[in-house]
């Protein structure tokens, strides 16, 4: 079974399709996680498709996959990122010990950047020639698993330095205060009804952010007018979501 959380749609496009792949369900734990269900994890290989946040599990995920029962024999992890995982290979495999699973690896997927509170967004034609690369990548890691061959177990030490800091980027950059709405924002409600937090709550028509965010960027890559700005990092950049670049609608659901 496939169980994934997505933010803007690459780990939701690539679960369903390694779920088509290997011929198994897909479930969004995201949704899960906004409706606190708590229900248990069973099945005999556990492949779990996540993003990459400073180079880790997003801690969202990592806490729920704590909260729960997992029977299960083994987990994989698949990694969606925009330029590498660094040392998750390694610092992850603790989520298959803590819950007496063999551990399976990580494989790494490069998608379109996302995170444009910190970098930019690849634009249409640039995305959709990384997600072609993609599928390939799928392709592969399907088939690795299907011979239940392992991911990557280990990381060089650059890797786990950078995945080292993870505390660190949590504490100082994972901040919801500098999000806020232009005079533009038409009060639709878009970005209350992607977070998967409750984190964003319309009042009196307009957006008001609180403190539980962790920086999937649904609320302002979706907004249907790009109202939404985070500080003086996010004006004029390109808001990617899969749903901009990639047609078939089946594949991609957030």
């Amino acid at each position: 079974m496939i169980y994934y959380y997505s933010g803007t749609g690459n780990s939701a496009y690539v679960a369903r399709k390694l779920a088509d792949k290997l011929g198994v369900d897909a479930v969004d734990i995201g949704e899960r996680i906004k409706t606190g269900l708590m229900e248990a994890i069973k099945d005999e290989t556990v492949i779990l498709v996540t993003p990459t946040y400073c180079w880790r599990v997003p801690r969202i995920v990592e806490e729920y996959w704590n909260q729960i029962e997992v029977e299960a024999e083994t987990l994989y992890l698949v990694m969606t990122c925009g330029s590498g995982i660094g040392g998750a290979p390694v610092y992850e495999e603790k989520m298959a010990r803590e819950k007496n699973l063999v551990y399976g690896g990580a494989f790494e997927v490069i998608m379109p950047e996302n995170y444009i509170a910190m970098f930019d967004a690849p634009k249409a034609a640039e995305a959709r020639a990384i997600i072609a690369k993609a599928d390939k990548r799928i392709d592969e890691i399907a088939d690795r698993i299907a011979a239940k061959k392992a991911g990557a177990k280990k990381a060089g030490l650059l890797g786990r330095l950078l995945t080292s800091i993870n505390g660190a980027y949590y504490a100082l950059f994972v901040k919801a205060k500098p999000f806020y709405a232009k005079d533009n924002c038409i009060g639709c409600g878009e970005c209350e009804r992607r977070c998967i937090l409750a984190n964003v709550k319309l009042e009196e028509g307009r957006p008001v952010w609180y403190d539980r965010c962790t920086h999937c960027m649904a609320c302002m890559n979706y907004c249907p007018v790009e109202a939404i700005e985070y500080g003086k990092k996010t004006a004029g950049k390109f808001r990617y979501t899969l749903e901009k670049v990639v047609d078939d609608v089946s594949s991609r659901e957030a």
